[in-house]
Parts: C-alpha cells; structure tokens; sequence
C-alpha cells in the first residue's frame, strides 16, 4: 500500500497503523485493474505501534492486527472491545452476555489455560491495564492487536494470550478545535425463546393431571368433572379453588377470561433507550499540545429496571521543554452506575421468569404470589419475577482512575531514556436490599436481606525504557533495554444482614438487623519485576531479524520458581524490493516472515504457591477458642505457565488494490496452571500444581480490495480464522479431568479439545415395540415414550459408560466480511460475521426442557410436540411428559453453535462543507445505524449461541439486542 491515494497524514491498512512521513503519491488508479508506474515509489513510509515504541511495516516480523476508529466510530458500541468483533483474523470475541456494560470475552488464537486466564494483555498508551472499561470509544484512535510471540515476547510473563494496544487521541498544533458526537437509539429483544403460551401449557398440564387422575383409582376417567374430582377428595366447597389437589384436578376456569394469560417474556423485557454524547477539544502550539474530552453513555437494559451509565473525562497533555526533554501526563478518571437485579445464570430472574407458569389469577395479574397476592394453586412457588425486577435494590457504583506521566530524555540525538509512571486506582461498591415480598406470611422487613460490598483496588507502575535508533549505510538498527516494576493491591469488605424493623428504607445500620449472614474483610497483594530487551535489525529494507528477551520475576509463584526468563526471535524477507522483482509495478508487497518465543502466563489468584490459614475452633477445657487452621498446601515449586509459538507469515499486494496476509502458526502451552485434586488423606482436595500441556494450530487469512475507485466507491474487508485445540498431557497419568455443570458435561481428556462435551447420545424415543425387544438398549425401568439413546460400548444397557465425547465448544472457523460504499455525500457499511461448527449446551433450555418435571412450571414449546402414544409420537425428539430420564445429561440440549450474523449496517450523509460552514461547523454528518440486525442459528435452548461459558454452557445469558440508531457528528 505504499502508493494509495491519501489525502490525510494517517492512512487505513488492515494490519497496521501508517502514518505519511512524506508527501503523498498523486498517482490515479482507475477501476479497471493495471499497473501503475508509480507502484514503485517509496514516498510514503509506514510505521506500526509495537510494544514499546512503534516500526516501519515493512520491518516487522511478527503478526499484528489493527482496526481504525472509523471503523466502529458509528456504531452503538458501550466498550473499547466491542469494536474488535469480526475485524481481525485469529481474535474472537464473545458477549456472553447482553447485560448492559459488561465486557466481551476475548480470546487471540485459541484458549490454551484450563484453570488461568486465557485474556489477552491490555496497553493504554503504552500502559498495562486490567481492561478497557474506563475508555470512551470516541478516544480511541485506534487498536492494535499483537498475536505471536515475536510481537507479544516484550510483555513476557503476560503475553501467552495476546496483547491489545490501544492508542488514544492525542492533542494537536494550531487553533483549538471542537469534535462532537451523539447517537440515540432503541433496543429491542434479539429473539425470544420458544416457550409453551397459556393454551398449550393447558394441553400439557390437562394431560399430565389427567394421567395421574385415572391411575389414581379404578373407574377414573379423564372426562371426570372438577365436582367428580372434589367429591373424591372431600372438598365441600367445590368454588375455592385454593383448596384443590392440583395432582388430580383441572381448573375449570382455563380457557376464559376468569384466569390472567401472560406472556411473561413480553412483561420481563421492553424496548429501552440507549444513547451516547461526547465533546473534545485539542490543540496547542509547537511546544504544547493537549486534547481534553468529556462522555457521557447511558443505556437501559432490555430487563425492566435493569440498565448501565458512565460518565468518562480524558486531558492529554504532551510538552516539548526543550530541544531534548519531553514530557506527558494523562488523567481518565471515569464514574459508572449499573443497576438492577441478577438476570442472567442459574435460578436467577430469566431462569425463574421462562419457567412461571403462563397463567395467573386476575385479581394477581403479573404480581402473582408477590406482596399479599395468593400463588396460583397450579403454579410453582415462584414469586413474580416483574414484581423482584421492581423492587430489588442491586446498584454497583464504580469510580476508576487511569493516571500517568512521563519524561523523556535525548542522550544522544540516537539515544533516548524515558521514565513513565502509572496508576489504575478503583473505587466499587454494592449495595443491595432485598424487601420481605412475601407479606400473606410475614410483616414488613421480617425477612428483607441488606448487603454492601466495597472493594478497593490499586495497582502501580513505574518504568525505565533506554532506546537507540541509529541507520549507517544500508543499516538499520532499533534497540530498547527496560525494567520494569508494577505492584497490585486490592481490599474488600463484604456485610450481609438479615431481618429490619420495615422496609421503608433500602440502608439499615446494620445493628438493626436480626442476624448477621456475613461480614468479611479481605486483602491480597502481589507484586511483578519486569527487565527487558529488544534489538530489531534491517538490511536494505529487505532483510528484516528482531530478538528480545523479558525476564519477571512475580510474587504469585512459590520461592524456588518466582523468575521466569522469555525469549522470542523474527526474520523477514521484503522480496519484492529485491533486483529481480523492481519492474514488476503490479507487485507493491511481497513479503516472508517467520517467527518463534515463548511466553508466559501468572494470571492466576493471588497466594495459590502458599500454604495459607483459615479461621477455625479449637478446645481448650472444654470450651471452644477461635484460632486458625491450614486451609491450602503450599507448593514452592509452582512455576509459570509456558507457550512457545511458531508463526509462518505471507503478506502480498497487488495492482495497490489488493491486500493479502496470510499466518500458519503453532501454539503449545506447557507447565499448565491447574487446580488438581488430591488425595483426601492430606486432609485438603486440590492443591495448584504445573500439569499437562495444551496446542492450539491455526491458520488467519485477511483480504482487503478496493474493488471501485471512481465516483462510486467499493471497498471490501474480510477476515477468517481456522483453529484447531488439542490437549497433549495431563499429569503423569493423563487421568482427565471433569468440568462443566456438576462436573458432568464436559471433559478435558488428551488428544481432544479443552472442554469436550462428554454426554449420553440422545437417537430419539423409545416405542413400545422398543420396550418389548431385549435387543435394544435401555436404561434402567425405561417406559415407552422415554429418550432412547445410543448404546456406545455395545453391552445392551445404557449407562454411565455409554457417554461419550460429542465435539466441543471450539469453532471450526469464524469470520468476518465488512463492504464499504461511497457515492457523492453518501457512505454505507455492511457488516457480516459469524462462524462454523462447536457446539452450545443449553442448561437452561433443559432445565425448562426435561421429562418428569411436572407441571407447576412452564416449558419449552418442543412439549407440544412431545411423545402422547406409539400413534401420536409427536416430533420424534421430545420424550413423554412423565418419562423416567430426566436425570441424564444428553444431548438433547446440545446445539451445533454455527451461527451467521448481519452485525451491522450504517448509512449516513455528509453535508456539504459551504452548509456546514454557514452553521459555523465542518464535517458535518448524520447516519442512522442498525446493530444486532439479523442472525440466522441452530440455537433453540437459548438466546445466543455465544452467550456461552467457556466450557460451552448456557444457564441463561442476558439476551443481546437489536439496535436502531440515529447519530450526528460534527467539528467546530
């Protein structure tokens, strides 16, 4: 891309930030592809952000990703990581869920930890953070992604997972000037889950009531009145219904308008509002240079009641004292709010709200069994989950602060030290209350639970970099030698009070209360020391070597392993400026590069190497004395986690129209962090140990193609990512491990990918005929109407051993495919992502999806097609009401996770500059965007096939929602 046509200093590419350090090539390119003479020119050079300082492109050999702030700029995105979905090869990102403010799980080529972090390294500006959560969008200039271990070795003990760069707006030389921007928009459900409506749950409870009635004695009938049944029971008020037996009897009201039908997901979620304001301004002198920005993003949840804001500030400023000293100071103190009750996760509000019963007595309505309202007699004892949305108090108040500083020196005009500091300083706290709901029992505050959480974290930076930048001949030499200390500190104290004199206020002093469920005051430190190197070496601009080499020491590890030493090497051949090639002008890159490193992983808890104490109670004289107890065993050898990685690089460029890369890389993880259990007859369970060995192997290929350059504009980006996960070892015996719900859905085992789903194989239901032949395999006290599963070992019965390993969470691929167009004043983006294969497991679909559940609950809308006889055996999947194999965990709730996704489509409109300056403003452009627009899946036990733990499982993720978006940008 050394001749694209520019008109600013800053440039797009699909792997790199460039900035033109010279004038730009007037040379035209017309829409018919040929080769331009001017392909050649060097005019432009390119320079990419790298750890710790930045590089020419065409001397890098490692595997970097970026996207550009224009790209997402127009989106609703609430966090930094939302921007980097489906635009880089090889980094997936994942919501699991949609509650508003809460992060995307990333992960950069693969997951490879079992019981450590698999999150990439966060730098803010050439600073460590614990995440983005604190960066408006609209500060962002852009984000970089480093993937192997020649770009990631600089971040050593933390580079195993990738490291994410993000540089910020900086300020500018001349007259200030003014930027604002401001979209509002409506979110609406994604989708809903198909669950039973009143009338089928009707059918569904008739025939289970009925079943029960007729086998409850001889001469029973299903076409037994009510009166018939209350007689049988002795009720001598056959019109109180909350004196039925509901095992036996039918309301005979279902059917009329003398019961509430409710369709609780359209009562649970609305459509709610989401919007975003910024205003910046930067610039400064020759000398002095600042940028100051304010944000402001508020956005309802789709959850009655539920919802996030933040308020973000940003100064930057940037002083040239003098012809050799510089210095810096960034401040970003930022203040959110998130509100409202726990939806997502297991018997939460969206678990309890899918399984209420689809109908409620009038006089109740949505507050069934809630405050002094009867539960309906044929209904669990749920309490109106629109009633605990409303009154709950769960609020998290959050103040962060991202400070930092710096100092630079020219030694000599090719030598440069730089002394920077930086702090992350956080402020959380909790508070929630919990009324007495139910007053038909209580009295006001009998039961009403109080709690508040605050939580106190700080964490430290200092750093030294010496740098030397020194060309002689055809030689170019860029070296960096630095240390580094960073240490993090985090306090917490938890309160937990039962029982208040009323609930007219949410706060108690906690004396009040009748009882104390807990109080806690924890504290934990650690600590890192970091000395580094790097020397990057380039020959004629063709022959590209880097090594580097990091070695930490951290607090977390055990006495005799606490230094970790990290090494990493690259090489690149620049073929096209070779002789051969000169007058090919259609070639404008042709590039090689190989590279290999290891790095490290500690992102585990803190005091794990240790043995550490726990309170306990000892007797003394027959009295019992508070004292402590060991609580862990300590293990001095636990050492750091390991990935050496190999990375194959191809970068191609054509006609200055086509971009090509290409990476074939080779990840192993050894010395794996894990939690292993031991021997009960050590008196403790697990102990943290360094077991086993993981790889991941993959290939990224990315392509952007200016596909139109007249009048009409048509530019393309798309991305995929092959990735294959292998467990290699796990300890000494390769015993696997257990994981998932209950430890019972997933496995990790070697020569299969981590977290395979280990289940029953569900083929369909077993007949009659089925019951009756021995041939066929069962389990225990099976009934016709049950599932029938495969019989793996072949032994005629099923069970425990006919589970088998059925895939895993990995996908086979994922991608991206953005098309841009132009015309005139007119911009559209077209935004398309998915990815094929891996799987989901629905827990919450089965925990609403299971035979023998009875009928006080709703389900899923599969039960009306459920098995009623060997002549009406509905779908062929969905077993009987009243079957025995509720239990097992099959594959019935195993959904293959492929999913194809519009993501996005924004079209706005540029005025022009003589309108815009008449309202004394420049570049100024409306747009309307369309987020979350359509999705095409298999899923049906849930409302996301990402919204996924990472073992794959599902217990009902907050739903993602669809975005309509109207926004305004514009200078002054």
């Amino acid at each position: 891309m050394k001749n694209s046509i520019v008109t600013l200093g800053l440039l797009v590419s699909t792997t790199g930030l460039i900035f033109a350090q010279e004038k730009p090539t007037t040379a035209t390119i017309n829409d018919s592809i040929k080769p331009n003479p001017n392909d050649k020119a060097k005019d432009i050079e390119e320079v990419v952000i790298i750890a710790y300082g930045t590089q020419k492109r065409s001397e890098v050999t490692g595997s970097v990703g970026r996207v550009d702030a224009e790209s997402f700029k127009n989106r609703p995105i609430a966090r930094v990581d939302q921007a980097l979905t489906g635009q880089i090869a090889g980094v997936k990102t994942r919501s699991t869920t949609g509650k508003p403010g809460e992060p995307l799980e990333i992960r950069v080529r693969g997951t490879a930890s079992i019981s450590a972090s698999n999150s990439p390294v966060y730098v803010v500006d050439g600073m460590v953070v614990d995440d983005m959560a604190n960066i408006s969008p609209d500060d962002i200039q852009s984000i970089e992604v480093l993937k192997d271990a020649a770009s990631t070795a600089m971040y050593g003990s933390r580079g195993s997972n990738g490291v994410v760069i993000v540089t910020t707006k900086k300020g500018t030389s001349g007259k200030p000037s003014f930027t604002f921007s401001q979209y509002y928009g409506v979110q609406t459900i994604e989708k809903k889950l198909d669950i039973m409506t009143s009338s089928e749950w009707i059918d569904y409870a008739t025939e289970a009531i009925n079943k029960k009635w007729v086998a409850l004695a001889p001469g029973h009938s299903a076409s037994d009145s009510y009166a018939v049944r209350a007689n049988y029971f002795g009720l001598a008020n056959t019109t109180d219904y909350n004196l039925a037996n509901i095992n036996y009897m039918i309301d005979p009201r279902w059917g009329t308008n003398q019961v509430a039908n409710i369709d609780w997901q359209d009562a649970f979620y609305r459509p709610a509002s989401i919007q975003s304001y910024q205003l910046a301004v930067r610039g400064g002198s020759k000398n002095v240079k600042y940028m100051i920005s304010g944000a402001y993003f508020d956005q309802e949840g789709l959850a009655i009641n539920t919802g996030f804001n933040r308020f973000n500030l940003s100064a930057v400023l940037d002083v040239n004292l003098s012809d050799k000293w510089k210095a810096g100071i960034a401040l970003r103190p930022s203040y959110s709010q998130s509100y409202g009750a726990t939806v997502d996760g297991k018997d939460n509000l969206a678990h309890k709200m899918l399984s209420m019963v689809p109908v409620a007595e009038v006089s109740a309505g949505l507050y069934t069994n809630f405050w002094k309202n009867q539960r309906y007699r044929w209904a669990g004892s749920t309490q109106s989950p629109i009633g605990l949305l409303e009154e709950t108090t769960n609020k998290t108040n959050e103040f962060r602060l991202l400070s930092s500083l710096y100092v630079s020196y020219d030694i000599l005009p090719d030598l440069n030290i730089k002394i920077s500091g930086g702090a992350t300083n956080n402020f959380n706290i909790n508070n929630g209350y919990t009324p007495t709901f139910d007053l038909i029992t209580n009295i006001p505050g009998q039961v009403s639970i109080a709690s508040r959480r605050t939580v106190n974290y700080n964490r430290y930076l200092g750093e030294a970099l010496l740098s030397y930048k020194k060309s002689f001949g055809e030689h170019d030499i860029n070296a960096i030698a630095g240390y580094s200390a960073e240490n993090y500190r985090t306090t917490t104290q938890y309160n937990r009070n039962k029982g208040f004199p009323n609930d007219d206020l949410e706060t108690f002093n906690f004396n009040q209360s009748a009882s104390v469920l807990n109080s806690e005051y924890t504290a934990s430190e650690w600590m890192l020391l970091s000395y580094f190197g790097r020397v990057n070496y380039d020959y004629k601009e063709k022959y590209m070597l880097s090594a580097s080499i990091r070695r930490d020491g951290s607090s977390r590890f055990g006495w005799n392993n606490l230094w970790g030493t990290f090494a990493a090497f690259g090489a690149g051949w620049k073929i096209d400026n070779e002789n051969f090639l000169k007058d090919v002008n259609w070639l404008n890159n042709l590039k090689l590069r190989y590279s290999w490193g290891e790095n490290g992983n500690n992102s585990i808890g803190d005091y794990r190497a240790f043995g550490t104490l726990a309170g306990g109670n000892y007797s003394f004289g027959g009295s019992l004395s508070n004292g402590l107890i060991p609580n862990t065993i300590p293990n001095p050898d636990l050492t750091w986690e390991k990935t050496q990685s190999s990375d194959f690089g191809l970068e191609l460029g054509l006609f200055n129209r086509i971009d090509f890369t290409a990476d074939y890389y080779i990840k192993k993880t050894k010395d794996l962090l894990l939690e292993q259990p031991v021997p009960s007859v050590t008196g403790y369970t697990t102990m943290w140990k360094n077991v086993g060995s993981v790889q991941n192997r993959g290939l990224e290929l990315e392509l952007s193609t200016k596909n139109l350059t007249g009048a009409f504009k048509w530019n393309t980006s798309a991305n995929i990512a092959f990735n294959d996960n292998k467990v290699l070892q796990l300890g000494t015996d390769n015993a696997p491990i257990y994981t998932g719900f209950s430890n019972s859905t997933n496995i990790i085992k070697v020569g299969e990918e981590l977290n395979s789903f280990y289940l029953y194989e569900a083929i369909g239901v077993l007949s009659t005929a089925d019951i009756n032949n021995a041939s066929v395999a069962k389990t225990t006290g099976a009934i016709a109407g049950d599932v029938k599963y495969r019989d793996v070992n072949g032994d005629g019965v099923i069970n425990e051993n006919d589970r088998h390993i059925i895939g895993g969470p990995t996908p086979d691929y994922y991608w991206g495919f953005t098309n841009t167009f132009s015309y005139k004043n007119f911009d559209l983006s077209v935004f398309f992502q998915g990815q094929k294969g891996g799987y989901s497991y629905a827990l919450l679909g089965r925990a609403i999806d299971r035979t023998g559940m009875g009928t006080t609950i709703n389900v899923m809308g599969n039960w009306a097609n459920r098995w009623r006889s060997d002549e009406d055996p509905g779908d062929g999947k969905t077993p009987r009401l009243d079957g025995t194999t509720g239990s097992l965990l099959d594959t019935r709730w195993l959904y293959d996770a492929t999913y194809i996704q519009l993501k996005n489509i924004t079209l706005g409109y540029n005025f022009d500059q003589e309108l815009a300056s008449k309202l004394k403003m420049s570049n100024l452009r409306i747009y309307i965007s369309l987020e979350n627009v359509w999705r095409k899946d298999h899923y049906y036990g849930g409302y996301n096939p990402e919204s996924v733990q990472s073992d794959g499982t599902d217990y009902g993720a907050y739903p993602n929602a669809k975005v309509y978006m109207m926004g305004l940008n514009f200078n002054f």
